[in-house]
């Protein structure tokens, strides 16, 4: 998928190389689907492209976000749909990420996520390029419960971690794990937050809604497992609003491994005509930007992007306080409100303050959107291009 607008080179430019060219620099990530991690790559693409010559690397064939036209793109396997395929082929995408190392003369690997991010240092061991890899979210969280597969990424990280070139952290609290976990040393650690694409979600929210959508409506976007972004604990506070609101619907944008689990929940509480599941939606500033609330029940985050997508739009939001991310956004209840983690009774109350209280709820929309101003993706692709060109001096 091509087609991202150009963007205007900054002043400060990596220096060229004798024959003029641009540095080569590999981005490399397990995919480009649908995932947040992914979402972020697409859009800081156009903006390191401007600096470097850019090879997007993916383990596979996944593609749902643009590539500029101008990034070489290259996929070393197709779908992987199982652990197994996953591990066998590791020699065959180090190999095959070394190839292109070798080719295009790169000096500078970025990679996001764990699985990319060990394949890159494992195969600098044999090019010897510099490594720059980004930490999104706690690893113990994120894999301890995935098999093989999750206690090997968790080992190699523990292992190789220390190894980088550079690290980035998407939060300070992610940074705090990596000090502590990983033993990393301060000066290797950058924390540069995710961004947010203010002018495109603007663009987008102009779109009409889907059919079938109510006028009044909790939203909440996210993957749909239940052990990170606990929409269990969503419809639970939905039953105990949907007593006092009864015109109140609640809409799930997004899919996942847990979607017939979460319908069943629905059916049990007898919510079956108050909530819709819209599956995976291209456009999902549209649903924030007429939301009356945006919901957030994580168990645990990195730097949760749809958060900030909601602010974004102007949207009021309320966010679980778990261990990263939401509460170095919101500050303490001053850009939206936190709730405790696994609370429904809480979580119910801090969408009503919102709800029975018009006054308040556009004073959150005001701060809201002045808040995700702190974040727009110009300032956040400066800080990448800064860091990046570092590693080529």
């Amino acid at each position: 998928m091509r087609g991202v607008k150009e963007i205007v080179e900054y002043p400060h430019n990596c220096k060229r190389q004798a024959n003029g060219s641009l540095p080569g620099l590999i981005f490399l990530i397990p995919s480009l689907s649908g995932g947040g991690a992914e979402r972020v790559a697409s859009n800081l693409l156009p903006y390191i492209s401007q600096h470097f010559d850019v090879t997007l690397a993916l383990l596979e064939n996944r593609l749902i976000h643009p590539v500029p036209e101008k990034v070489r793109l290259k996929s070393f396997s197709g779908p992987l749909e199982s652990q197994t395929a996953h591990i066998s082929r590791i020699p065959y995408h180090i190999l095959s990420l070394a190839r292109l190392v070798r080719k295009y003369k790169v000096r500078i690997v970025l990679s996001f996520m764990e699985q990319a991010n060990i394949l890159n240092l494992l195969t600098a061991f044999i090019t010897h390029h510099k490594t720059v890899i980004s930490q999104r979210i706690e690893p113990k969280r994120q894999y301890a419960n995935k098999g093989i597969l999750g206690q090997l990424i968790l080992k190699a990280s523990y292992m190789l971690y220390p190894k980088a070139s550079q690290v980035v952290a998407v939060s300070d609290g992610v940074r705090k794990f990596l000090l502590s976990d990983y033993n990393l040393a301060p000066k290797m650690l950058n924390v540069i937050h995710n961004p947010v694409d203010i002018e495109k979600l603007s663009y987008q929210a102009k779109a009409s809604l889907p059919s079938g959508i109510p006028a009044k409506f909790l939203l909440h976007v996210g993957r749909m497992r239940l052990a990170h972004k606990a929409q269990d604990v969503i419809l639970r506070a939905f039953h105990i609003l949907h007593r006092k609101y009864a015109d109140l619907s609640l809409v799930f944008v997004g899919d996942g491994p847990d979607r017939e689990r979460i319908m069943s929940q629905i059916d049990s509480l007898g919510l079956n005509n108050a909530t819709i599941l819209t599956g995976w939606q291209d456009n999902v500033a549209v649903f924030m930007a007429r939301a009356d609330v945006f919901v957030l029940a994580s168990r645990y985050e990195g730097w949760p992007n749809v958060l900030m997508e909601a602010m974004a739009c102007g949207c009021p939001v309320v966010a679980t306080d778990c261990d990263t991310g939401p509460r170095e956004i919101l500050g303490n209840n001053e850009y939206g409100i936190l709730a405790p983690v696994n609370n429904a009774e809480a979580l119910a109350r801090a969408v009503d303050e919102l709800l029975s209280n018009k006054s308040r709820r556009e004073w959150y929309k005001e701060q809201a959107f002045k808040r995700a101003k702190d974040f727009q993706l110009e300032i956040i692709a400066e800080r990448y291009v800064n860091l990046l060109c570092k590693q080529v001096l």
